[in-house]
């Protein structure tokens, strides 16, 4: 697991000729300040720089939208990033430039998820398989103070775009499905595309295959008997009729070993699929912990109730009945094909015969029509050739894939699911007494991705107590960067003083090991979280004129580093 620090923000305005720097401990920050004075727009501008646009944004203070800057290290590797209205830049450790972006979600978005292992695929509304914007990636990290403390999984705007997307990011950044099981399920689809365009391109083939057997089922010498003598009309005559003769029984045959071929393929799926289907029953059968189960191949969530298991078994049964009758008709087809095989072989000595009586005096025609039966030949054989190998390499692919699914089924084990929601579940426990939230049943919390349906005073503790429990469980599981946890305005709906205290003294005491926590509030209420204290006075007045110097001739840098940029030029 990867770290994720912040060290630094600097915020200007070139319209107002006003700054604000402000830097950041390792472990702790108070953001202290009364109402109006910027707290929160200070905190909101950091995720802006990265790309994530919080809940809401005071009208005031995005009318300025000043430039900012923020310096962080992952892993202890120095970064930098610049926003300035709708483009970003990204610098390196040595300070120069990596590269500018304008999208969020197709640019910005790929480079900051793979700096912070953020490897989880999703399909947006369009059903496009994307890497989500960054917003997910902090979506945990940051309670705001205006809807974190009435919802959780819902502090950024715009989420909307990942359809669904609660149960599936709770449980990637939680360590239900880790980093391993998106990669792994992304190479999974990648088998599906390349299975299908292969089987695409087999069933093209096979119906230029079938078109030039049927071509060469309606092959005919055409001889011209006036060309011969009296004496071998009669012969020609009979070798012309059974050549016809010929020509259809090897159609037929053709079409009985199309169909033989058609019924040993469904015989084939069918017997995997009676296979999965008692495999899909164990599976489900055995899955205790949770009522619902995942398609390990694309994804879906279906409850896993006694009827979805008993529709299981009924398809076992229509399987079961459908090999029977599968068998069955392919030794039907079989006895079809030996007595058809019998008649035809006989018609072709009939054949051999007469050619051999006509040899001295057809030879020419027999020539050429050997020439262009060849070339007929030669042809169907590519083709036949050519589909025995897009088969393979459809079969190849498919258990590749089928692998891979194994795999998946392996990170989906119900041992770690189960120690994980023990974790979650006791740390809940225990921090709800903490906070003192007496009426909050298990039902309510029971599942990782639960809306926290408490009332009133007592629903700002809850949720404080889920938020920490989820940090408790990350810090443990998850497989992605580990991000700075910001708090903004834990005194929320009236708390008098007692609970007042026990908020703050149990975010001072509950703050995850080696982490980095960041709170805005406004009152201290005598209370020292032994850290360093960032205070602000002006009402109205986040940014100052006194810092505007310095803080534009330091941004100057990356600034020209940016507008000299070859890449930067084509955006504008």
């Amino acid at each position: 697991m990867k770290k994720f620090v912040l060290s630094e923000i600097m915020l200007l305005s070139t319209i107002e000729k006003k700054a604000k720097r402000v830097k950041f401990d390792k472990r702790r920050t108070l953001i202290y300040g009364g109402n109006g004075t910027g707290k929160s727009c200070l905190l909101k501008s950091i995720y802006k720089t990265f790309g994530a646009q919080p809940f809401k944004e005071h009208p005031a203070w995005k009318s300025i939208n000043p430039i900012s800057f923020v310096r962080f290290k992952v892993d202890d590797v120095k970064y930098s990033i610049l926003k300035d209205g709708k483009f970003y830049a990204v610098f390196d450790n040595k300070e120069q430039l990596i590269d500018v972006y304008e999208s969020v979600t197709y640019e910005l978005g790929p480079f900051l998820s793979k700096l912070f292992d953020f490897k989880i695929k999703l399909p947006n509304r369009k059903n496009e398989l994307i890497t989500p914007p960054p917003a997910f990636l902090f979506l945990p990290y940051y309670i705001d103070q205006d809807i974190s403390w009435q919802k959780n999984w819902n502090s950024f705007a715009q989420i909307q775009q990942i359809k669904g997307y609660r149960e599936p990011i709770s449980s990637y950044h939680t360590g239900l499905r880790p980093n391993e099981y998106y990669q792994i399920k992304g190479e999974i689809e990648q088998y599906t595309t390349i299975i299908k365009d292969l089987e695409d391109e087999r069933k093209v083939l096979k119906n230029v295959l079938a078109n030039v057997k049927g071509k060469m089922s309606q092959l005919d010498f055409n001889i011209d008997i006036e060309k011969f003598k009296e004496e071998i009309k009669e012969l020609l005559i009979e070798c012309d009729t059974l050549k016809k003769r010929q020509e259809t029984l090897k159609s037929k045959l053709v079409d009985f070993y199309n169909f033989k071929i058609s019924i040993e393929s469904q015989l084939v799926i069918t017997k995997n699929a009676l296979n999965e289907t008692r495999k899909d029953y164990k599976f489900a059968t055995e899955i205790i912990v949770d009522d619902f189960v995942d398609c390990p191949t694309c994804g879906a969530h279906y409850e896993n109730s006694f009827v979805e298991r008993f529709e299981i078994a009924k398809d076992e049964n229509r399987c079961k009945e459908l090999v029977v009758e599968l068998t069955r008709e392919l030794k039907e087809i079989n006895d079809k094909i030996e007595k058809e095989n019998l008649t035809y072989n006989g018609n072709n000595e009939e054949i051999v015969k007469i050619e051999a009586l006509l040899d001295n005096k057809k030879g020419e025609i027999k020539l050429k029509d050997l020439i262009d039966n060849a070339g007929r030949n030669e042809l169907k054989s590519v083709f036949e050739e050519n589909s025995k190998s897009l088969l393979q390499n459809i079969v190849e692919n498919a258990l590749k894939q089928k692998d891979l699914q194994d795999n998946l089924k392996a990170l989906t084990d119900k041992n770690r699911r189960l120690e994980i929601m023990t974790v979650y579940h006791k740390f809940m426990k225990q921090y709800l007494s903490e906070l003192d939230v007496k009426s909050l049943k298990y039902e309510s919390y029971q599942k990782i991705d639960s809306n926290i349906p408490e009332t009133g005073s007592a629903l700002p503790r809850a949720l404080i107590a889920y938020y920490f429990s989820i940090f408790q469980v990350m810090k443990k599981y998850t497989s992605s960067a580990f991000c700075p946890i910001i708090i903004d305005s834990p005194n929320q709906q009236a708390q008098d003083l007692e609970h007042v205290d026990k908020i703050l003294k149990f975010i001072d005491a509950n703050q995850p090991e080696d982490s980095q926590l960041i709170l805005g509030i406004e009152e201290l209420y005598d209370i020292d979280f032994k850290c360093n204290i960032v205070e602000l006075k002006e009402e109205k007045n986040l940014l100052q004129s006194d810092e505007y110097e310095e803080v534009n001739q330091e941004l100057d840098y990356y600034l020209t580093k940016v507008w000299n940029y070859e890449k930067r030029n084509l955006l504008f």
